[in-house]
């Protein structure tokens, strides 16, 4: 049924379409024009119109045409209403902005540069649009040649748009701001250059859409840009559907790529924003209106939402003389419109608040259908912020995966995760915290198990609540320390003051010590001008060079954290690699890195500066059992497992690794270059080397007499006072995070041998029929394996505590376990997360999976062997009773 058919007013779907199509005439003028109507262009005036079924209708007047339309605004005394033959009907006239007249921070008056429609506020943030600085380039319906018209359409203070939309909020609820962005002849067409200004919007509109109507770029990496930057709505317009057509009205667009780009652009953005947020308007009237429908249903096919824009002829463009549409064609255009959308589920929602055009939700009501109790929620002012924060969250979670690299690989691979299915990965951390939550809490009201005390099994929960976190890495590793900490005297385990005096244990303050000493170390150069030296001296053949790249890291580990020696000599062992011209897939290469990665690991593990594991377990067997050992004891219990670990590594490099036909001299000439650039080794260095061999001959001859901690802050403090290095500058390298595990692990392993917990669990699980060197094979097993998924740290807090009481259960001294697992929790060679060495040689691209996998589990295998060997003849000789 067409409009003549029906009374004027009987549909407001219908009344708004014919009002924003053929305007309004003013036959009697308006009353206190100034208050009613605004400028939209430079030529075209507009008011605000709202009906009684609630539409708003921003309507041309002052047009030949709009005096030519049936509907005509008159006033009485009791305001203003509409006739269209003979029919009236009541309306209200929205009053201009009160903030248009207000000036922006260069003078520039707020109503130039914006227009406020009821909740939808448009900005102009370009001045101009660079289509009407090329002779005929601009489209035949646009006026947008109002402002200045250069090739690159110079661009306004964001802060003065900023203080437009903050003026527009003091006076109206803004759902949505739309800005306009004008041609500019570079390949993201000017795009970049609003990047800052969507964010800086963002932080002032955090709940609200911000759209922007844009030429298609020819560098589509922008449109992810602008999402990222905080752009919810993205409009590209194909604006007529026939290509002819199209040329012809859009000439500047057609020559800049055509409706070619245009798709394309459409098309990634789909693949960006969410459903129903990216948009393309079709002018009715330009084309025939089979065309237009033709053009909506490729649209809609593409997941774009077409918004239809009935055509209106405006002084001084090329189409002035253009006749207008008929009503019956647009009615008609809009009704296709309506069903495709809803045939297609397609989001609509989205598009509110525009007064100039029927809305898709609007459309609807043209045949009748009112809109659902879903539909009317999602655009109530509760719905809106929803969707709001939602988008918000969205954006965080498509941004923290680009940031740790998960996009990037899905689109290298052709594969665009939908946001839903990184959301829901992204929430599983939650439910897994709410899951650990609800279950430590039900397990906390039940009674102790027999042979347990209350405090006992609280302080049993604690450690589980820990060793899950621990163990999937929920929270990082000191924060799950921390949460131990805390938990323990609210759930009664400990006092409060028992626990944080844990925190001063000796072991804390020595892993600091040496922390800060390794930091020293590579902040003088001395670590960087020894791993030169070496490289250079062995260089002569790849096989020599292998083997420098093994045993260096190994003998740096001894004096410094194997993560800080895959620090120093990471970037050398890369630049040698580069010299050697090796492409990732290239066997030697791998090796060269593997070499590193096991030499560190290895070399960390015989003495206690080579990781935080060691002084841990020194830290739990003295709180649990008060005894300890020494500098020299560790040392002398690792080092068989040390230099046997060294040996199977050498000879996988050598007998399972082709180094044959490698061209040596690039790695000596990239050797000198580094070499000429650092120059001889300055008295800082000099001086380090000197502080590090008087403290290594300290914690050897002193250690037992002084303390370890002593002698490592001692170190510091003349490390310090000889002005080797400054502060600030190591401050960075030092791992507080470690640091602050250490307290939590201390404490949870206390409190669960104070409490009895401990030796509960011990008795509970201990396996029959086991003892000697066996339950600590056993021992060492179940830390190896833990050890290759989190860190050595992590596992000998998980397993020290429990493993203590099962060994004393068998008549195992506690500091041979804690010995056991303190040394073997550092052999993790299988997989990227054991260790940091590992990390790091994996993220080269050099290191194969495959290959950690495959090298990795012959040298464990080897370590348990040379574990059990160790064991059983060589730590009974020092004392270490199996």
């Amino acid at each position: 049924m067409h409009s003549t058919d029906l009374h004027p007013f009987a549909n407001s779907g219908r009344t708004k379409l014919s009002l924003v199509s053929r305007g309004v005439a003013l036959p009697e003028g308006l009353p206190e024009s100034s208050r009613w109507i605004a400028q939209a262009n430079a030529t075209e005036s507009v008011i605000d119109i709202r009906l009684s079924s609630g539409h708003l209708c921003t309507v041309p007047v002052g047009q030949p045409y709009t005096e030519r339309s049936t509907y005509k605004l008159l006033s009485d005394d009791e305001g203003f209403y509409l006739d269209c033959a003979g029919e009236s009907e009541r309306v209200e006239l929205v009053e201009t902005p009160a903030f248009y007249r207000k000036k922006t921070r260069s003078g520039a008056r707020m109503g130039n540069i914006s227009s406020l429609h009821d909740r939808l506020l448009m900005l102009y943030p370009t001045m101009g649009c660079g289509f009407f600085a090329i002779p005929g380039a601009a489209c035949q319906y646009c006026q947008y040649d109002s402002m200045l018209n250069e090739d690159e359409p110079p661009m306004r203070d964001p802060l003065e748009l900023v203080e437009v939309v903050r003026a527009a909020l003091a006076e109206r609820a803004i759902d949505t701001v739309y800005l306009y962005n004008g041609f500019s002849p570079a390949p993201d067409v000017g795009l970049s250059r609003l990047l800052p200004v969507i964010a800086l919007l963002r932080r002032h509109l955090p709940h609200q859409q911000i759209a922007l109507e844009t030429v298609a770029p020819h560098d589509l990496k922008i449109i992810d840009e602008l999402y990222d930057a905080g752009l919810d709505i993205f409009v590209c317009n194909l604006e007529v559907a026939d290509t002819a057509r199209f040329a012809a009205t859009c000439p500047g667009k057609a020559s800049h790529g055509g409706q070619s780009r245009i798709w394309e652009a459409l098309r990634h953005a789909r693949s960006v924003f969410r459903p129903g947020t990216v948009v393309s308007h079709l002018i009715v009237g330009l084309e025939p209106l089979q065309s237009t429908i033709a053009g909506m249903k490729e649209l809609v096919h593409a997941g774009v939402v077409p918004l239809l824009i009935p055509f209106r002829p405006l002084p001084g463009t090329p189409l002035k003389d253009q006749p207008l549409p008929s009503l019956d064609d647009v009615e008609q255009a809009l009704l296709s419109h309506s069903e495709l959308v809803i045939s297609s589920a397609l989001p609509t929602h989205r598009l509110r608040d525009m007064g100039r055009v029927l809305t898709p939700m609007e459309s609807r009501v043209l045949d009748g259908i009112e809109p659902s109790l879903q539909q009317r929620f999602v655009i109530s002012s509760v719905g809106r912020k929803i969707e709001g924060w939602f988008d918000s969250l969205r954006r965080h979670v498509l941004l923290s995966y680009k940031q740790q690299g998960h996009l990037e690989h899905t689109q290298h691979a052709g594969k665009r995760q939908p946001a839903s299915s990184l959301l829901m990965r992204q929430s599983v951390p939650f439910v897994l915290m709410a899951l650990i939550v609800v279950t430590a809490y039900s397990l906390l009201k039940l009674p102790a198990p027999a042979g347990l005390t209350e405090a006992g099994w609280h302080s049993l929960l604690v450690f589980g609540v820990c060793l899950v976190l621990w163990v999937s890495q929920l929270l990082p590793l000191s924060v799950t320390s921390l949460l131990g900490m805390a938990l323990l005297p609210l759930v009664g385990a400990m006092s409060s003051a028992d626990v944080y005096a844990l925190f001063g244990n000796t072991a804390v303050f020595f892993i600091l010590g040496a922390f800060i000493l390794a930091a020293g170390i590579m902040k003088s150069g001395l670590s960087e001008h020894v791993a030169l030296a070496v490289f250079k001296r062995f260089n002569a053949s790849s096989r020599k060079l292998l083997l420098s790249m093994l045993l260096l890291p190994a003998l740096m580990a001894c004096f410094m954290p194997e993560h800080a020696v895959a620090a120093v000599l990471l970037p050398i062992v890369w630049s040698i690699v580069q010299g050697l011209g090796l492409k990732p897939g290239n066997r030697y290469a791998a090796a060269i890195f593997l070499a590193m990665a096991w030499g560190a690991v290895i070399g960390g593990v015989m003495t206690l500066l080579g990781g935080a594991r060691g002084p841990l377990a020194m830290a739990i067997v003295g709180e649990m059992t008060g005894k300890g050992f020494s500098f020299v004891d560790w040392t002398l219990a690792a080092a068989p497992m040390v230099i046997g670990m060294l040996l199977v590594a050498v000879v996988i490099l050598l007998k399972l690794v082709p180094h044959d036909g490698i061209d040596m001299q690039g790695a000596s000439l990239r050797i000198e270059k580094r070499q000429l650039e650092l120059g001889h080794m300055d008295v800082r260095g000099k001086a380090m080397s000197v502080l590090m061999l008087v403290t290594m001959m300290a914690w050897i001859f002193l250690g037992d007499r002084f303390g370890l901690a002593t002698i490592a802050l001692v170190a510091v403090v003349a490390m310090f006072a000889l002005r080797i290095v400054g502060w600030k500058e190591i401050q960075s390298h030092i791992d507080w995070g470690v640091v602050l595990m250490y307290g939590g692990a201390i404490a949870i392993a206390t409190s669960l041998q104070k409490t009895g917990a401990a030796e509960w669990v011990a008795t509970s699980f201990w396996p029959d029929g086991v003892a000697g060197v066996a339950i600590l094979i056993l021992i060492a097993l179940f830390t190896m394996l833990l050890t290759e998924g989190i860190s050595n740290s992590a596992a000998v807090a998980i397993m020290l505590p429990i493993a203590i009481p099962m060994g004393t259960l068998s008549g195992i001294d506690p500091i041979t376990t804690a010995l056991a697992v303190g040394i073997v929790s550092g052999f993790a060679f299988m997989l990227p997360m054991g260790t940091p060495p590992n990390a790091m040689v994996y993220g080269t691209g050099y290191v194969r999976l495959g290959d950690m996998i495959r090298f990795g589990s012959i040298l464990l295998f080897s370590t348990l062997v040379l574990f059990a060997l160790t064991a059983y003849f060589w730590w009974p000789l020092w004392g270490f009773a199996v």
